[in-house]
């Protein structure tokens, strides 16, 4: 055999090496080998081995191989171990695992971008049945060797689809909608199954509460949950160029840049308080000592439970959101449980404010109590005054935000911990994407605190009988606050 024979000879080994590779890419996903994961891939990997890890995000930029890494861990969860080296992947059972990858709209996420990366990963040395659903999807792969399964869906399809399930693992691949979450995790619960978020976080700001800043009940990092993000730059060099990042930046404007090339969720430039933060304002609870004085808020809405918001100013003008009121009930009775409040908590009232709404229509239903009348008669009766809140909406909003981050950087405005609902709708607070306002969705704990946050109120001792406080002529004011 001549020179030029075996030259052709090892140039067809080496490309059926080459191809052999390349069709089995999963067994030489790691660092050193043929081609290997990013830094972003690498450190999910390296978490991905701590057992007491159950929920995981690798969020950031476009283009940053979140979607390959999603399934690579999805087939390395039916195998039982991580191809590339063979070590066991630890599970509480031994049935064969039940994977659940769910992409966005099934032509435009699923077909486009999920299966063809599964069909692309998926070893050519390894049996596997797949199945089509209604929409041409092969949405249900099977392992032949382990029996294991992964079953595509979509976040468009409705919650119910997602229940009757139990599992291993759900990847989440974009951000999901919250019902959708929250049917299909309950299906991990027998197995002490795993998530795994792979998204760019565009939309659903819950995601950024519930898993970015997950918190325990007494708001302490949940240990259980991991995350890592990364900008676009990332994946340079792992099938990137900086040239071709260039270029996207191009047909980008300032937001979208953000978002999609430094990793940074586009939601939060539409939040109403982009000043709030859990670990800066969410404090323990203490007692309010008997000196702060009391700023109450009430929002009223027929068909919504009542939102009352109480906040307590101290010496140094700090302000603390210290308790709410958040249930149906008529009038009286809110009116009688602000009361009872005020009393077994011995608090001086500054103020007591309701939306001017409750004063309805009196030209209308001029025979009719009103809510604001019917609410005046009770704490009037215990000597208290009641007034409508300002609607300054605009200028209350700047004033809260200034408070929880001065120009100084310091916050004035608190909210204890265990106010859970109110700090949700702080947190969550947007603006209105079609009409640029205030989202009038889950707000009500927003409106009362903008309304107190108007008042501006600087303290004042409320034992100093020159001290004007909410309380009517002529009535002993250490009587009504301490009944």
């Amino acid at each position: 055999m001549n020179k030029a024979e075996i030259d052709k000879k090892t140039d067809a080994a080496v490309l059926a090496l080459e191809k052999r590779i390349w069709d089995n890419r999963i067994y030489h996903f790691f660092k050193g080998g043929i081609w290997g994961p990013n830094p972003l891939q690498s450190e999910l990997l390296a978490a991905w081995k701590d057992v007491e890890k159950k929920v995981f995000s690798a969020c950031g930029a476009n283009r940053i191989g979140k979607t390959l890494i999603g399934v690579v861990i999805g087939l390395s969860v039916m195998f039982g171990e991580w191809p590339w080296d063979g070590e066991k992947i630890p599970f509480i059972h031994k049935d064969p695992r039940k994977v659940r990858y769910i992409g966005q709209g099934w032509e435009s996420h699923v077909k486009t971008v999920v299966e063809p990366e599964m069909k692309k990963m998926w070893p050519k040395c390894r049996l596997v049945e797949t199945k089509k659903n209604n929409q041409g999807v092969e949405a249900l792969w099977k392992d032949l060797a382990t029996g294991s399964t992964l079953e595509i869906m979509s976040n468009n399809q409705e919650s119910d689809t997602f229940e009757g399930w139990s599992g291993d693992l759900i990847i989440w691949d974009e951000p999901p909608k919250r019902a959708n979450r929250i049917a299909a995790a309950r299906g991990l619960v027998d197995r002490q199954g795993r998530e795994l978020f792979v998204a760019t976080l565009l939309k659903e700001a819950w995601i950024h509460r519930e898993v970015i800043k997950a918190r325990l009940s007494n708001g302490e990092p949940d240990l259980s949950v991991f995350n890592v993000n990364a900008d676009i730059s990332v994946n340079v060099g792992y099938g990137l160029t900086q040239e071709g990042v260039d270029q996207f930046v191009k047909t980008l404007n300032k937001d979208e840049i953000e978002a999609r090339i430094q990793g940074k969720p586009s939601y939060l430039g539409n939040l109403v308080l982009p000043n709030f933060e859990r670990d800066t304002h969410v404090i323990n609870r203490f007692k309010i000592p008997l000196n702060y004085i009391v700023d109450i808020s009430i929002d009223f809405h027929p068909s919504k439970p009542w939102a009352v918001l109480f906040e307590a100013t101290g010496p140094n003008d700090f302000h603390y959101a210290f308790d709410f009121i958040n249930e149906k009930g008529n009038p009286k009775y809110i009116a009688e449980e602000i009361v009872r409040k005020m009393r077994s908590q011995e608090l001086f009232v500054n103020s007591i404010t309701i939306d001017p709404l409750s004063k309805g229509d009196q030209n209308a239903h001029v025979e009719a109590e009103t809510v604001y009348m019917i609410m005046e008669k009770v704490f009037r009766s215990y000597g208290y005054k009641l007034e409508t809140a300002s609607k300054d909406k605009d200028n209350g909003i700047s004033i809260l935000n200034d408070s929880l981050r001065s120009e100084n950087g310091m916050p004035s405005r608190y909210i204890f911990r265990d106010m859970g609902p109110v700090i949700e709708q702080w947190e969550d607070w947007m603006f209105d994407p079609e009409t640029l306002k205030p989202s009038k969705e889950n707000d009500d704990f927003c409106e009362v605190a903008y309304r107190i946050a108007l008042r501006d109120t600087k303290w004042a001792d409320p034992y100093d009988r020159d001290t004007r406080l909410n309380t009517l002529p002529d009535v002993d004011m250490g009587q009504v606050a301490l009944g």
